[in-house]
């Protein structure tokens, strides 16, 4: 037990140190060059040679004491920007997973709807000409690239104000349609059937969507400091579109991963729970499962008060 908390503890550690304290080191050297620097010596290595000629020069310079005491503050603080680098993060997947209500979510929800609209306009066009000459190969290939475009705004009809919330929306409606299953309700179960080697893949792609939102996190700090040392705000209008688009991808994977879950194992959830599944899982099974997981009763009570109903003599 002492061994696996000890293996426990460095993974931890090292974790830690690669996903905040090294980006925050980084960070805390930026802030350090924009105090020293400026907007007017952004870039002049003279000026920061002088700075730390007259650092090492100085009376803190040979003193043990005065080198420690720099060097706490440049971890606690290294450490204090990776943790508002995080909690920007959390706050990031807060606002991507955000439903299209209120004003301003609802306005970004129906502008998607609309364009999705457009497009699956453009599809049920292109799928009518298809039907007049199947046959004819620059029609096919008129369809998929509708497809693909309506695909590429949302895979369902779109209810969240980003794209990232319509793509887990997306999941959650197409396993309700395939399944009948309430996604929300059964993941914690079925996450308990699923094996290792599934679960593993799961938790690297949810590190990966959560490393998006903290650099998003980083992105927007660097921004910041961009107002007291330029060189900053390039960093940051860098790593902003970079995680945009490892966000975009680590989501599109954890979704299909989820899906694919629910395909190859949901059944194996059903029998879980009790249900007899001999084949594949069907709708009807599915909505028995999110019954149970939810620990719905209106069904049974309806079905009780009817049975009483027909059972009962008239007075």
């Amino acid at each position: 037990m002492n061994a696996l908390l000890a293996e426990l503890g460095k993974q931890l550690v090292t974790r830690w140190t690669a996903a905040l304290l090294l980006p925050g080191a980084l960070f805390a050297a930026a802030v350090v060059l924009a105090e020293v620097l400026g907007q007017r010596h952004a870039l002049d290595r003279s000026a920061l040679a002088a700075w730390w000629d007259g650092l090492a020069a100085g009376p803190a310079g040979g003193s043990g004491a005065g080198l420690l005491i720099g060097a706490v503050a440049f971890l606690l603080g290294a450490a204090a920007a990776g943790l508002v680098a995080q909690a920007v993060g959390a706050l990031v997947s807060w606002a991507w997973s955000r439903t299209g209500s209120g004003p301003v979510p609802g306005r970004l929800a129906a502008r998607r709807r609309r364009r999705w609209e457009r497009a699956d306009a453009a599809v049920l066009a292109a799928e009518r000409a298809l039907l007049t000459d199947p046959g004819d190969t620059a029609l096919r290939d008129r369809t998929r690239r509708a497809i693909a475009r309506r695909s590429a705004i949302c895979l369902v009809e779109p209810a969240r104000p980003t794209w990232i919330g319509d793509r887990l929306h997306a999941t959650d409606v197409r396993v309700h349609r395939g399944y009948g299953i309430d996604l929300a309700s059964c993941w914690p179960r079925l996450w308990l059937v699923l094996p290792d080697e599934a679960r593993g893949e799961l938790a690297a792609a949810r590190d990966r969507c959560g490393a998006a939102a903290r650099l998003v996190g980083w992105g927007l700090l660097y921004a910041a400091l961009g107002a007291f040392w330029w060189p900053a705000l390039v960093v940051g209008l860098v790593a902003l579109p970079t995680a945009r688009y490892r966000a975009r991808l680590a989501v599109a994977v954890y979704a299909e991963l989820a899906e694919a879950a629910v395909d190859l194992y949901g059944r194996d959830l059903a029998v879980q729970l009790g249900l007899s599944c001999p084949d594949r899982l069907t709708r009807e099974i599915g909505e028995q499962v999110s019954a149970i997981v939810r620990k719905d009763d209106v069904v049974p009570r309806a079905r009780r008060a009817g049975s009483a109903e027909v059972s009962s003599p008239l007075p």
